[in-house]
């Protein structure tokens, strides 16, 4: 099945019959929570977001607006230290977890259980497969949509030890096709 009509089928379930005509797109959405030195370190992503600006994340609500939808074909995770970062320079390379357990849940449900990430660069469970020096990540065989107006949010439990200062920060991306509000026309 090709991830647009996956899309469309999620939506059309819902009863949203109106994605056909939506403007599709590339869609990457990221948000950073501050490391902790706590034993326990899960982090959640995406909850509280409208308090966290541009460049800690780039929506502002765990839901999309109306014609707005996505489909995850992957995941991204590192970490950088936030005292490496200066207007004149460029960011230091990030790193990734040693290991790190995510938890995906869309409208209450949990959608993705205990999947782990492991600090091989950005491996493959479907076609698609790289590598990158520049945190753990994974690529979906089957995409998981986010329909309009439904909430969504991440949990990351990273393996222990994880030798993180309070100055760092841990970033967790989702990428995958999409849609936006379209008033008038595909282009």
């Amino acid at each position: 099945m090709q991830v647009a009509q996956q899309i469309i089928g999620v939506n059309r379930r819902l009863g949203n019959n109106a994605v056909p005509n939506m403007q599709g797109t590339t869609r990457v959405v990221f948000d950073t929570a501050t490391a902790t030195t706590a034993t326990d370190q899960t982090y959640t992503f995406f909850t509280g977001v409208s308090s966290r600006s541009y460049p800690s994340a780039n929506i502002t609500n765990n839901r999309f607006e109306v014609g707005e939808s996505l489909a995850i074909q992957g995941f991204q995770l590192f970490t950088y230290s936030s005292t490496s970062v200066n207007v004149d320079s460029t960011l230091s390379a990030p790193t990734q977890p040693a290991s790190a357990l995510l938890n995906l849940f869309i409208g209450n449900q949990r959608v993705i259980k205990d999947l782990e990430f492991i600090n091989i660069g950005i491996h493959g469970l479907g076609q698609s497969m790289a590598t990158s020096q520049s945190g753990a990540g994974i690529y979906l065989e089957t995409p998981i949509v986010i329909p309009p107006q439904i909430e969504f949010y991440a949990t990351v439990r990273l393996g222990i030890p994880t030798a993180l200062a309070t100055t760092d920060r841990i970033v967790f991306t989702m990428f995958g096709t999409g849609t936006l509000l379209n008033t008038k026309e595909s282009f």
